[in-house]
């Protein structure tokens, strides 16, 4: 679900850029940031769960780790004051001292069965999560050079409309000129005939 929602987002990207004003004759549009903006939080947000899971996990190991390691300390020092207890007695002692052996033994175990099981989960949720992003990232960068190929057209398009206006006004140049040399030409036949006239008048 928090993938579609991403594409959604994304595809309101794509709108947003078509609905943004274009610079003429160059490659740029300009975007409403806080349109933008909102937009990229909300992918933020959508993020899938199990890469903040992920996140986190990792994060906690230490934490985790330490709790693990505080729990194996109290333990040991409670089995040590009841050994203390005891002293008077030598194989009681001796069994005390084989129990809280015993009991270290247990917690170490306990703890590196933590550590190691804290560490696979973290690593399978961020392989997880890895695989989620590539598909995003996939996606988004087919999405984004579909926009580009697309804009790249239009720009190809304004270009051949401006090329052809060009040579259309350069043509009109050209013949607006020969009807302004023939209209000279007449203009001095003209003038050259009513020279002419006034001469044989006089």
């Amino acid at each position: 679900m928090s993938t579609n929602n991403i594409y959604k987002c994304l595809e309101k990207i794509h709108e947003l850029i078509a609905k943004s004003f274009k610079m003429p004759l160059t490659p740029f549009v300009m975007i409403h940031e806080d349109k933008l903006s909102s937009i990229i939080e909300k992918i933020y947000v959508l993020i899938p769960a199990e890469v903040k899971e992920a996140h986190n996990i990792i994060n906690k190991r230490d934490e985790i780790y330490m709790e693990a390691q505080q729990r194996a300390n109290q333990l040991l020092m409670d089995a040590k004051h009841q050994a203390e207890n005891l002293l008077s007695e030598s194989e009681l002692l001796k069994a005390v001292q084989a129990e809280a052996d015993k009991i270290r033994q247990q917690v170490v175990a306990e703890c590196e069965s933590m550590q190691h099981q804290a560490r696979g989960d973290a690593e399978l949720i961020k392989a997880a999560a890895i695989k989620q992003s590539i598909t995003i990232r996939e996606g988004a960068d087919h999405y984004a050079e579909t926009v580009l190929c697309n804009l790249n057209e239009d720009l190809t398009n304004l270009h051949n409309i401006v090329r052809n206006g060009q040579q259309h006004l350069s043509q009109m140049k050209a013949e607006s000129a020969m009807l302004i040399n023939e209209q000279k030409t007449i203009l001095a036949q003209v003038n050259s005939q009513v020279q002419q006239t006034e001469k044989h008048c006089q």
